[in-house]
């Protein structure tokens, strides 16, 4: 095995920091969960991700956070991915809380009712989720796996894939940009895309 000489790298590994060093991208994405008093609370997520190939997505929560308590009493949760031009509602759900604990920016934001669970979405978001709360798992520092299964999927009409010799994903992103998280603290809006070399016969 060869071994790491090359000057160019820089040895971060004791950086209490390390995630902030260097920038990722990730899927940007709103959580939405039911409050003690009834209300709804939103709160913009970037460590989340599906879960295997069937319908689990997960992210991370940690018990100081109103979201994770929100879920843990009520067992559901919403999933909106928003549109790249709703940048600013997902800021607005990232708002901080008054003296009476509560988010009052959140009522500027349009949000519609999920179907089957109790919970609201972002009107207008392209992808949306109903979750029950499948297990929470695991201890990484404060932080903890919130993993839902999905028991409701909707997509917008102009941005589901078709299937077949038919599709063109290149033109289906560019015309419906996505919107992504650049840890910490940028974003960016994804039109442009290319066909990922896999070798042949590639299979997951």
């Amino acid at each position: 095995m060869s071994e790491q000489k090359s000057n160019s790298m820089i040895d971060i590994t004791d950086d209490p920091n390390l995630w902030e060093r260097i920038f990722m991208v990730h899927s940007l994405l709103v959580i939405g969960s039911r409050e003690k008093n009834g209300d709804y609370n939103m709160a913009p997520k970037h460590m989340a991700m599906p879960l295997g190939m069937g319908p689990y997505i997960g992210f991370m929560g940690t018990p100081r956070k109103t979201t994770y308590q929100n879920i843990k009493r009520e067992k559901v949760f919403t999933v909106s991915y928003p549109q790249s031009d709703q940048l600013v509602f997902s800021s607005i759900t990232a708002s901080s809380r008054d003296e009476e604990d509560e988010k009052p920016a959140i009522l500027t934001v349009p949000k519609v009712d999920a179907q089957k669970i109790d919970g609201k979405f972002i009107k207008g978001s392209y992808l949306q989720f109903e979750c029950t709360l499948h297990e929470i798992m695991g201890k990484f520092g404060e932080w903890e796996m919130i993993v839902g299964k999905i028991v409701a999927a909707y997509v917008h009409e102009d941005a589901i894939r078709k299937e077949g010799i038919e599709a063109d994903d290149a033109s289906l992103i560019s015309n419906n940009p996505l919107l992504a998280y650049l840890h910490p603290g940028r974003f960016s809006i994804i039109k442009k895309s290319n066909t990922f070399p896999l070798p042949k016969d590639f299979k997951i």
